[in-house]
């Protein structure tokens, strides 16, 4: 019998996102899932973060947040380049 793994977390955010990188890395069978009404990442400053919609994918938070600011987000190339869009 093979595992599933779930990922959940209020915002679906980075630490969930980043348990889920490592366990893909391992090969394992992940998905991610949020408690909350919207995914919220890093903004420009604590008060200010990236809200997107449940199910928008990781590409498209990718490149606009890549679009704002590039320097300010260059961890997200690493944990996009092992999720699935």
């Amino acid at each position: 019998m093979r595992f599933r793994y779930a990922m959940v977390c209020s915002s679906n955010q980075n630490r969930s996102m980043e348990a889920h990188v490592l366990l893909n890395r391992q090969g394992l069978d992940v998905a991610s899932y949020g408690t909350g009404s919207h995914v919220k990442l890093l903004g420009p400053s604590a008060t200010e973060p990236n809200v997107y919609g449940f199910g928008a994918p990781y590409k498209h938070m990718f490149d606009e947040l890549r679009r704002k600011d590039p320097e300010l987000y260059p961890i997200l190339s690493s944990l996009y380049s092992s999720l699935d869009s």
